[in-house]
C-alpha cells in the first residue's frame, strides 16, 4: 500500500478551509459529483513503457537518486493525420517509441523508429510532419561515447535524423513556440544533467527555424548559461504582450523566467521575485488558475511526506548539496547536508556506511567512529575538501501555485492533500467543464538511493479550481483517477470527440494510463489553424466571449509543458450560461473572434492571413 510516513505533517503547508491555494472549493461544487469524473479506461490502450536497469551508482555513488529513470513524457498529436489525435509514448533505453493509433476512440499500439539505447524524453510534433524526439545520452558508458547521441531527433517514415547535435548534457525537456515571431515554431532542449557530474549546470539550447533547417541560436546560448539542471520547461506568455516567455524548473535551484524581448532571452528571474524560490523542482506549467487573464504557474517538486520533513529546510537554512572530487579519485562526489541547530551548522544526511563506502578516507582520517560521525559537521567530515567544494541548495519543498500579479508572482503552497507524494506533471485546464481551470498532477518516485524508502503516498491528483486561485483536491472516488505506480508525465485530449478533455498518465517502466472523461460538462472544441509554419497555432490565447461582455479564463495552446508531455492542440473550453464566442490572440497579439458553433461542434478557426 501507498507509504503515509508523514502524512498530515504541517511544516508551513497550509491547514484545510485555509484562504486561497488551499481553500476548499464552494459547498455547491464540493457535493455536487454523485459519480466519478473519469472512467479506466486503460484496457483500451493496451501501452507499457519499456525501461532497462541502469546502475547510476557505479558512477557517482552518492547520487540522491537514480537519473536513468526519470522517463517517460506523453504526448497526444495526430500522428496519421486523420484528425484525431494519437498518444505518443517515448520509450526507455532497450525499447521503442510507441504509437498509440486512435481510430474513432479505439486504439492500436504500434512501434515507430529502431530500438533506442537510450532513455527518449519528450516528443514533440514536427511542423514539417512526423515526431521530434528528445535523446539523454545519461547511460552511455563512456564520455566520448555521450557525445556521439544526438540531443534531438526527427522521426519520419520510420527514418531518424540527427536535429540537435550531441552535447555534453542529457537531454531533458523539450518545447516549441515562436519566439522570434516570424511565423515558424523554434525548439527548445533542456539541458537535465551531464552525466557523471551532476549537479554541475547542464547546457541548454534554442534552435531558430530558419528556412527549413534548425539553427542554434548563440544569443539564447549565452542568455542561457549557466542555469542549471533543467527539469521542466514551458513557453507561456507571462508579461501578456503577445511572445512567449520561457520559464524553467530546475533541480537545486530557483525557476528560471526569460522575457522574450523582440526575440531575445532576457533572465527576469529577479525582477519578478522568483530568485528566493530555490527548490528540487521537478515541472513547470501555466494557467490562468484566478480567472484575470494572466498566466499563472504552478511547479512540482518532492511535496512534504519524505525524510526530509524530519528537519524541513527554510529559506534561513535550506536544504544543500555540497559537492566535487573531494578524494582526488575522478569522480564527483556529493554530500546532502541539512542544518543542525545543535550544531550550528550543517551535518550530512547520509549515512556513514554509505559515505565512508564512497569516500573511505572519512573512516580512515576525519570520522572514525559512528559517535563522532553523529555530531560532525560537513567541515569535519571532509576535512581540506570542504573549501573547494561547490554548494547547491533548495529551500522549498511544497509544490507551489504562482499566481500571476503582472510584474511578480504571489506564491502559494498547493493544499496538503497535495504535499504527500512527489509530483511530476502539471496539467492546467477545465477538467469538469464549469469555466473554471482545474489542476492535475502526476506523482510518486520509487528509484532513491538504497537507504531511503520509495516515495509512494499518491494516486494522482485531481485538484478543481474555483476560478479565483482556490482549489479543492478530489478523492480517488470523486475523481476515478488512482495510478498508485511510479508517475512521470500526463496529457489532456478529448480524444473520442464528446467535448470533454480525457486524460493519459505515464508510469515509469509501466502500462500508460488512460482516463475518460464521463462527467464534465461538455465544452466547445477549438481547433486552430496557424498557417504551415506553425499550424497548431501554438501561443495562442483563447477566451470565451459572454453576453455580459466578460471572459472566461485564458487558454494557451502550446507544444510541451508540465513535465516533457504535450496536450492535443485541439482543446475544449468549458462554458458557463451565456458563452457566445471564443476570442483568439494569435501570436504576435493579433485578435479575432469566432461565434460558438451548436452542440457537439467543433469550432475551427484560421489565423488572419495564413
Amino acid at each position: 500500500p501507498p507509504s503515509a510516513a508523514l502524512a498530515g505533517a504541517g511544516g508551513g503547508v497550509p491547514a484545510p478551509g485555509a484562504p486561497a491555494a488551499a481553500g476548499a472549493a464552494s459547498g455547491a461544487r464540493s457535493g455536487a459529483a454523485s459519480t466519478p469524473l473519469f472512467e479506466d479506461a486503460t484496457a483500451a490502450l493496451g501501452v507499457r513503457h519499456a525501461e532497462r536497469l541502469f546502475d547510476d551508482f557505479a558512477r557517482q555513488p552518492l547520487l540522491p537518486a537514480k537519473l536513468s529513470q526519470l522517463g517517460p513524457g506523453l504526448t497526444w498529436s495526430d500522428v496519421d493525420g486523420d484528425g484525431d489525435p494519437d498518444l505518443v509514448v517515448p520509450s526507455g533505453a532497450g525499447g521503442r517509441l510507441t504509437v498509440a493509433v486512435n481510430a474513432g476512440g479505439r486504439f492500436r499500439a504500434t512501434r515507430r523508429g529502431p530500438s533506442t539505447d537510450q532513455d527518449q524524453t519528450t516528443a514533440l510534433p514536427d511542423p514539417a510532419g512526423g515526431l521530434l524526439v528528445g535523446v539523454m545520452n545519461y547511460e552511455a558508458p563512456t564520455p566520448d561515447s555521450a557525445l556521439r547521441v544526438p540531443g534531438v531527433v526527427a522521426l519520419r517514415g520510420g527514418r531518424v535524423r540527427a536535429v540537435a547535435p550531441p552535447s555534453p548534457s542529457a537531454t531533458g525537456p523539450l518545447a516549441l513556440s515562436d519566439v522570434d515571431l516570424d511565423g515558424d515554431l523554434d525548439l527548445f532542449v533542456g539541458g537535465r544533467t551531464v552525466p557523471g557530474a551532476y549537479p554541475r549546470s547542464a547546457p541548454s539550447r534554442l534552435f531558430l527555424r530558419e528556412a527549413g533547417r534548425w539553427v542554434e541560436s548563440e544569443a539564447a546560448a549565452r542568455a542561457l548559461e549557466g542555469a542549471g539542471m533543467v527539469s521542466g520547461a514551458v513557453f507561456t506568455d507571462v508579461d501578456g504582450d503577445g511572445d512567449a516567455d520561457l520559464v524553467l524548473a530546475l533541480d537545486w535551484g530557483a525557476p528560471r523566467l526569460y522575457l522574450n524581448r523582440e526575440g531575445r532571452l532576457e533572465d527576469a528571474t529577479a525582477a519578478w521575485g522568483l530568485d528566493g524560490l530555490t527548490g528540487r523542482w521537478n515541472g513547470v506549467t501555466a494557467g490562468d488558475l484566478d480567472g484575470d487573464g494572466r498566466m499563472d504557474l504552478v511547479l512540482t517538486g518532492w511535496g512534504r511526506n519524505t525524510p526530509l520533513e524530519a528537519n524541513p529546510p527554510d529559506a534561513e537554512h535550506p536544504l544543500r548539496l555540497y559537492y566535487g572530487d573531494f578524494d582526488a579519485s575522478g569522480t564527483m562526489d556529493l554530500i546532502e547536508a541539512w542544518w543542525d541547530s545543535a550544531a550550528g551548522d550543517y551535518t550530512p544526511r547520509a549515512r556513514l556506511e554509505r559515505l565512508a563506502r564512497a569516500l573511505p578516507y572519512v573512516r580512515r582520517r576525519t570520522t572514525r567512529t559512528w559517535t563522532a560521525y553523529s555530531t560532525a559537521t560537513v567541515g569535519q567530515v571532509l576535512g581540506p575538501p570542504a573549501e573547494r567544494a561547490g554548494i547547491v541548495e533548495a529551500a522549498h519543498l511544497d509544490h507551489l501555485l504562482l499566481l500571476n500579479r503582472d510584474g511578480s508572482f504571489d506564491a502559494r503552497p498547493l493544499p496538503r492533500a497535495a504535499q504527500l507524494a512527489p509530483a511530476f506533471h502539471a496539467s492546467v485546464s477545465d477538467l469538469d467543464g464549469d469555466g473554471r481551470e482545474d489542476l492535475f498532477l502526476s506523482q510518486n518516485f520509487f528509484p532513491n538511493e538504497r537507504f531511503t524508502f520509495r516515495f509512494d503516498g499518491g494516486r494522482g491528483l485531481v485538484l478543481l479550481g474555483d476560478g479565483s486561485g482556490g482549489l479543492e483536491p478530489l478523492s480517488a472516488l470523486r475523481s476515478g483517477v488512482a495510478v498508485y505506480g511510479d508517475q512521470r508525465g500526463a496529457a489532456l485530449a478529448d480524444y473520442d470527440g464528446d467535448g470533454r478533455l480525457d486524460l493519459a498518465v505515464a508510469q515509469n517502466g509501466a502500462p500508460v494510463r488512460l482516463f475518460h472523461n464521463t462527467g464534465a460538462r461538455p465544452g466547445v472544441r477549438v481547433r486552430l489553424q496557424g498557417g504551415t509554419g506553425n499550424p497548431w497555432g501554438v501561443g495562442a490565447v483563447l477566451r470565451v466571449v459572454y453576453d455580459d461582455g466578460s471572459l472566461g479564463p485564458a487558454r494557451e495552446v502550446r507544444a510541451g509543458g508540465g513535465y516533457w508531455s504535450v496536450d492535443d492542440p485541439v482543446t475544449v473550453l468549458g462554458l458557463r450560461p451565456g458563452a457566445r464566442a471564443v476570442r483568439v490572440r494569435w501570436p504576435g497579439g493579433a485578435r479575432s473572434d469566432a461565434p460558438l458553433p451548436g452542440p457537439g461542434g467543433t469550432l475551427v478557426i484560421r489565423r488572419p492571413g495564413a
